[in-house]
């Protein structure tokens, strides 16, 4: 058999008869390196103490929603832990200090874990050059019996080889997962006010079955389509941030897909499970797993984003307005001959770019100056009309992201950031470019910095899931 749990978010318990293997597993409560972005969604409960001995961790890539350090100290360091090969030596180092053994996975592979079969390949990144899985592992897992396949491209498309994979497997059609990414970020916006909400349902719907067809007319259709995904939970006083950022109702997304492309699709809550044999397919709930509140979110008309950023959480007095200085050099660096260099470059004015960072009194204002390759720190009224394109956040939260005392997740997308952009055909930023800049395959030293500091800040944490006692 192939046995398949969902866990939460895009975390799974994949099983044989005597092999079982865990796939981003998210699990505690918080979402993001320390739970500083929020909680994981829908709730759920997991008795850790329940969870049959674990023989593997499988880690597709180095995002905080996928490698999450509080899950992992709970497991016993006897169980080995593989990571892509492109992650960056923060992660690789980062886990062999904690004590694990670190097995490194190249695309286009095949890795025996007990007598689970776990093919990877290569992402296309030339259609998405902005994005940042570099590190994502698409994947098929399969058990020797030939009863059973799941596959996942995880955050990316499905690439080519790996449908050509599945024509000849023994145990397709099995399981296939797709993800559901779609975030609206338009709460971000400096001029953003009163939103009404988007529903990107249809959209992703009609994405993803040109995706699940291109896999039927090669492979034939899958027995069961998983859709996972669909964003996280904001602490209370950022429920408005939840009501505008996460726009497709799983549930209708199932649905659609369903009569669009036939097949069975569902939206997967917390503990659903699949067993897949050669004679059919069973559902089962795990007990270790349930489902804690509703999967539904508040859908409203209307979504007002207060004018105010939203609290830090970083005291605002703990800026150094100096050492911001100086890190701000390091991103300037960063902008030169990316695309955002040429849109500069293009614009016939000395203030294109700035950035607005509050403190414990005024604001601080500082202008880029890409001759300097640096920012400036100037005095300005009105730094929105100043400047074409700018960042407003919290100085000692920007800080702590540029020395590695946050990840991006905590600062990016949490309604502690907004920007502006006056002409966007022209000159356009957003959340995303520090998101970039922040990424551990730019800066290793300050992701391992990170994680060590969140490791340390969440003490002695007590071993809940065990190896094989033969192990």
């Amino acid at each position: 058999m192939l046995r398949a749990v969902f866990l939460g978010h895009q975390g799974w318990l994949l099983s044989s008869e005597s092999t079982r293997m865990l796939v981003d597993p998210l699990l505690t409560e918080g979402f993001g390196h320390g739970g500083m972005a929020g909680s994981v969604f829908p709730g759920r409960t997991i008795d850790l103490g329940q969870l049959s001995p674990i023989d593997a961790v499988f880690l597709t890539h180095e995002h905080d929603d996928h490698f999450d350090i509080a899950s992992l100290l709970r497991l016993d360091r006897d169980i080995p832990i593989f990571i892509s090969a492109r992650s960056s030596v923060a992660l690789a180092g980062f886990l062999s200090g904690l004590g694990f053994a670190v097995r490194s996975v190249e695309p286009n592979s095949i890795t025996r874990i007990g007598d689970l079969l776990v093919r990877t390949f290569v992402a296309d990144h030339r259609v998405t050059p902005d994005a940042d899985e570099w590190d994502v592992l698409p994947f098929i897992v399969s058990d020797d019996a030939g009863q059973g396949v799941f596959a996942s491209s995880v955050d990316v498309p499905m690439p080519a080889p790996m449908i050509e994979a599945l024509v000849d497997m023994p145990g397709w059609p099995g399981i296939l997962c797709l993800a559901n990414n779609t975030t609206d970020t338009r709460f971000v916006r400096h001029e953003a006010g009163v939103l009404s909400r988007l529903d990107d349902t249809d959209a992703l719907a009609r994405v993803l079955c040109r995706r699940l067809t291109a896999v039927a007319e090669l492979a034939g259709g899958p027995r069961f389509i998983a859709i996972t995904g669909g964003g996280w939970r904001h602490p209370p006083e950022l429920d408005w941030v939840d009501a505008v950022a996460f726009s497709v109702n799983p549930g209708r997304l199932a649905r659609l897909m369903s009569e669009t492309c036939g097949g069975r699709v569902e939206a997967m809550l917390p503990g659903q499970g699949v067993t897949l044999r050669a004679l059919g397919m069973q559902d089962f709930t795990h007990p270790a797993v349930a489902l804690k509140g509703s999967a539904e979110r508040p859908e409203l008309d209307s979504v007002e984003v207060p004018a105010a950023l939203a609290p830090a959480v970083v005291p605002a007095d703990t800026l150094d307005v100096d050492r911001l200085d100086v890190e701000l050099q390091g991103f300037a660096r960063f902008l030169y001959a990316r695309r955002i260099f040429g849109q500069v470059h293009s614009l016939s004015t000395a203030d294109p770019l700035g950035f607005v960072v509050h403190t414990d009194s005024a604001p601080w204002v500082f202008a880029y100056r890409p001759a300097a390759a640096g920012f400036e720190r100037i005095t300005v009224k009105d730094p929105v009309s100043r400047f074409v394109s700018g960042f407003e956040c919290w100085g000692a939260e920007l800080l702590a992201l540029f020395e590695g005392r946050v990840a991006a997740s905590a600062l990016c997308y949490s309604g502690r950031l907004r920007c502006w952009n006056r002409t966007p055909e022209r000159l356009r930023v957003s959340p995303h470019l520090l998101w970039l800049f922040s990424h551990p395959l730019h800066r290793p030293d300050v992701a391992r910095a990170l994680y060590d500091r969140l490791a340390e800040s969440l003490g002695p944490v007590p071993i809940m899931v065990r190896a094989p006692a033969d192990r």
